[in-house]
């Protein structure tokens, strides 16, 4: 079987895009190099296609689908999103996905491409066999377009005036042109997601670039979007996340309501958190070399950790990588060496949130 493609595959193509295999798509790695597209993001704006995400839509008992996530919906008001996991009954994550809360009985989430089959079922096995409500993979229907960057804003208000007051993760619909937009993204910047029907991504795509040429966007494609991620500290699924591994122990408790009643996953997360965890995912700053995925971490000559992600940091312009560490390790300050190409290089443990907003470091 042959790789997907976008409806904007064509318009990559014309503007010179390297494509490679993602996810089983054929989607943009750069097109005019990675450092110049990440730039771009952090002082004016980038532009991405991520229609290769999936979208499933549900309408029914809001109390069935708050079941799966460990967001708890019936305090997400509608017309706001929230960054939320599916966990499996060991408390491990299934995927990391945003959810919106389109009406009290409709919700709209926004899944990795890897995962959009074994989401849809791990689902589906939590809902009720029987019932009035709906549950579909619309993911062939949609095309997202991230605009992001301190200039996102000027470009969606051309087109759009009312995003301008948009509060983050809020979002609107645009039902003349069937859109919804969100104040979200995955890099660390203020931006948008625009979801609309998929046909219609290239006249949207375009319509972006002619309001944000003069203001500094570019298309922007998988190479920025990672070094882009890594030095804002957002997890990715395969890397940060996995099914082995708790939100507990990749430090994202925040994402957990301990106080609803009940979601798969809650009775192994409980017993974490009474017991205590034994890895935590934490920041390095590494001074000689670059730290790739799977690189091991060491203090005091003992292999404490593993990295999990990283890369040279195009703006902050120092070697960052994310890690597992043994949580006696995993202490900000605590001095470390990872293990580059044979040789010892000399780190030190920090907050995974390289990058803040508004903030040069």
């Amino acid at each position: 079987m042959g790789l997907k493609r976008t409806s904007l595959y064509e318009v990559h193509k014309a503007l010179g895009a390297k494509l490679v295999e993602f996810a089983g798509f054929e989607m943009p790695l750069q097109y005019t190099g990675i450092i110049d597209e990440h730039m771009a993001v952090r002082t004016s704006a980038g532009m991405f296609d991520v229609s290769h995400m999936g979208e499933f839509y549900y309408k029914g008992d809001i109390d069935a689908i708050n079941m799966v996530v460990t967001v708890d919906l019936t305090k997400l008001e509608p017309w706001k999103a929230a960054y939320t996991m599916l966990l499996n009954e060991s408390g491990g994550v299934v995927d990391d996905l945003i959810v919106y809360r389109l009406s009290p009985d409709e919700v709209l989430l926004v899944v990795n491409a890897a995962n959009i089959e074994k989401d849809f079922q791990h689902i589906l096995n939590y809902l009720p066999k029987e019932g009035s409500h709906v549950f579909e993979n619309v993911s062939d229907k949609w095309f997202d377009i991230a605009v992001q960057g301190p200039k996102a804003v000027d470009i969606l208000k051309t087109y759009f005036p009312q995003v301008v007051d948009l509060a983050v993760f809020g979002f609107v619909s645009v039902p003349e042109h069937g859109l919804i937009i969100s104040r979200t993204g995955y890099t660390g910047e203020d931006g948008f997601e625009v979801y609309g029907p998929m046909e219609e991504a290239p006249t949207w795509w375009n319509k972006f670039m002619d309001a944000g040429s003069s203001l500094g966007l570019k298309p922007a494609g998988l190479g920025a979007r990672d070094t882009l991620r890594i030095e804002a500290g957002l997890p990715l699924y395969g890397h940060e996340l996995n099914e082995e591994t708790s939100p507990l122990e990749s430090n994202y408790a925040f994402v957990i309501d301990w106080d609803k009643p009940q979601f798969i996953g809650q009775e192994a997360l409980v017993k974490q958190k009474e017991s205590g965890i034994q890895k935590k995912l934490m920041g390095l700053e590494i001074t000689g070399g670059i730290a790739r995925e799977g690189y091991k971490v060491f203090s005091e000559g003992e292999e404490v950790g593993v990295v999990t992600s990283g890369t040279m940091a195009p703006f902050l312009k120092k070697s960052i990588a994310m890690a597992f560490l043994r949580v006696d390790k995993a202490k900000i300050g605590t001095p470390v060496e990872v293990q580059i190409h044979g040789q010892m290089v000399p780190g030190k443990v920090v907050s995974k949130m390289f990058y803040k907003r508004g903030k040069t470091q």
